[in-house]
């Protein structure tokens, strides 16, 4: 294995990383959608594929760069040195604070895209009034370009600022998309108030919408 790490450029090691991270996500939600209460609307074929298309795209995406930057770095500042495991104190520090970060870079997109004109980017995910009656991966129900504003774009800008350790990245990415379905498993009557009113509830977490006064009832 660190023959292979040592040989494959970051760029390939990243993207085989981030693939094996959405495998686990996908399965993850096959497993909490069985442990989920029954919901009432049954959830299209079509979404779900809009929701299976969308990381098929990113994928192809985070390949084509990873090419044009010719195999260099995209989620590491300080490459090549971050396969190394970190120190359980360094993982769990940066978690929280890139979760911290996530919610805040997560607010301030998702606001700017409820802005008349950039709303045409995010409307289609909208088209869904209540995501808690629906089946648990319709939160990635969205138009490629808002899935990569709202999910691309927090996780890689907090991984390069903190510059994180590959694993810790990996990790803060697994538990960003599985943390959305756990909320989903109980139910999430943030996110199913923020797609009826569409004023309140724009972070991924709360803390952000309680600082910045859009908390919902």
């Amino acid at each position: 294995m660190n023959d292979f790490l040592e040989r494959c450029p970051p760029a390939y090691v990243e993207l085989l990383g981030s693939l094996g991270v959405q495998v686990g996500y996908f399965a993850c939600g096959m497993i909490m959608e069985k442990m989920r209460p029954a919901y009432v609307t049954a959830t299209s074929r079509e979404v779900l594929n809009k929701s299976i298309l969308n990381h098929v795209i990113l994928n192809s995406l985070h390949f084509a760069i990873a090419t044009c930057m010719g195999g260099n770095s995209i989620l590491s500042q300080g490459y090549p040195k971050k396969y190394q495991l970190p120190p359980w104190t360094e993982l769990i520090s940066q978690l929280v604070i890139a979760l911290v970060l996530r919610d805040a870079v997560f607010w301030i997109v998702h606001r700017l895209l409820h802005i008349p004109g950039l709303y045409r980017v995010h409307a289609k995910h909208h088209e869904i009034k209540n995501p808690g009656d629906h089946h648990i991966f319709t939160i990635s129900y969205m138009s490629v370009a808002d899935f990569f504003f709202l999910y691309a774009i927090p996780i890689v800008s907090v991984a390069r600022f903190l510059d994180m350790k590959l694993v810790t990245t990996l990790a803060f990415s697994f538990i960003s998309a599985t943390g959305e379905q756990v909320k989903l498993v109980w139910g999430d009557e943030a996110h199913d108030e923020h797609h009826v009113n569409g004023a309140v509830n724009f972070g991924a977490y709360g803390p952000m919408d309680w600082v910045c006064g859009t908390s919902g009832q």
